[in-house]
Parts: C-alpha cells; structure tokens; sequence
C-alpha cells in the first residue's frame, strides 16, 4: 500500500531548475581562465552543499593552487551572467507543480541556495508561482546531509516529516531526506547516486515526472 503524501518537498538547483550544468559550466570556464584543467572532481563534491560548507571543499581542493577570492569573484560573474535573463528548467518540473498545485498540496523549495538567490533564479524560470514556499540555507543551522533543512520544510508545510514527498538529485541532499523520514525520491543530475547512497533504499529515477509516478504522487 502507498503511502498518502500530504505535501512535496523540492530540492532546486539539478532537480527543478538545471542549474548545475551552468555552474559546472562556468566552473570550467574560470579554472582554464586561471590555468587549471581537470578539476571537475572539486566541483563534484559541492554538489547540495550550502555556500559555507562548499567553500571549505573549494578551499582543500583548490586553495593551494588559485587565490580563491579571486576564482570564486570571477566564477559567481559568470553564473549570474549566465542566469541573468534565462534560468533553465529541469523536464517535468513545471508540469508536475502545476498538477500539485491544481490539488492544493504544498509545494515547498528546501535548498542549500540562499532564499534570495533561490526566488530570484524560481521567478525568472516561471516557477515561483507554482512553489508555496522557499526555505534556503541560510535558514538552517545545519547544512545537508543532516535533515534539518527537511524537517523544517515539512514543518512549514504544516506535517510530519513522514506524510511529505521529498525530491532530490544529489547525495547529499538525498541522505538528510531519508534522514527526515520522507518519502525520498532521487533524480540523479551531474553525478549517479553513489553506491553507499543506493543503499538506503529510496526511489531513484530518470526524471521528475517518473519519480512522482513511482511513488504514486500522480497517476498516469
């Protein structure tokens, strides 16, 4: 028997918005710009972390190497230049809010991303709309992995961890829902799920609209 799901949790950026390839993008483009090449695997594990906590992953893998002020100035212009006008959004996303939203089940936006920077990239996307509410990293005192950031979504959208939907594409924010006691769907983005994170058992699919399908959030 499935499980009721009274309110969906999303994370944003690789899950609703695909943002990621952008940031991995722009990454590449500054590393050449400084004279660096093959450090994909730095930005890797960024992936779902809040600003604070992916400085410090910048800062081990690349501090020795660059002025890290000066590569992350240049990094961040290249991104806001790139999301200016055109924020991309992830298949399935806008059609599977709208559905939601059409049967009154809130929509909340649990991400690493700050709340400003998270509702300026959902409104120029199209998608602020859609979402009941935005939740960013700021607002938490503890960053994914840990669930923190889930329970309080949940607690936002006026339930119990366990009556909540949530949606992710990295490991990091995969494992804090499961931690939350949510129903976790993952929609891998950059990265597969690694094989420590495929052992919790949650949903994982191909896209959005599949995951939601899956755990019979929408019927088709």
């Amino acid at each position: 028997m499935q499980r009721k799901i009274s309110a969906v949790l999303f994370d944003m950026d690789g899950l609703l918005l695909d943002t990621e390839q952008v940031v991995l993008d722009c990454f590449r483009q500054t590393c050449a710009g400084l004279g660096l090449s093959d450090m994909d695997h730095v930005l890797y594990q960024c992936i779902g972390l809040r600003r604070a906590d992916s400085r410090l992953v910048l800062e081990r893998g690349l501090g020795h190497l660059v002025d890290l002020a000066e590569f992350d100035t240049s990094w961040e212009r290249r991104i806001e230049s790139r999301l200016a006008d055109n924020v991309p959004v992830k298949p399935g996303a806008e059609k599977l809010l709208q559905q939601l939203q059409a049967r009154d089940i809130p929509r909340v936006v649990a991400t690493s991303t700050t709340s400003v920077v998270a509702i300026e990239n959902l409104k120029t996307a199209g998608l602020y709309p859609l979402i009941t509410t935005v939740l960013g990293g700021e607002q938490v005192e503890n960053g994914k992995p840990d669930p923190e950031i889930y329970l309080k979504a949940a607690a936002l959208a006026g339930y119990e961890p366990g009556d909540c939907a949530a949606f992710e594409d990295s490991d990091p924010g995969t494992l804090a829902a499961v931690r939350s006691g949510a129903l976790t769907v993952q929609v891998p983005d950059l990265r597969p799920p690694s094989a420590q994170t495929l052992a919790l058992g949650h949903v994982v699919a191909d896209d959005l609209y599949a995951g939601a399908l899956r755990i019979g959030l929408i019927s088709a």
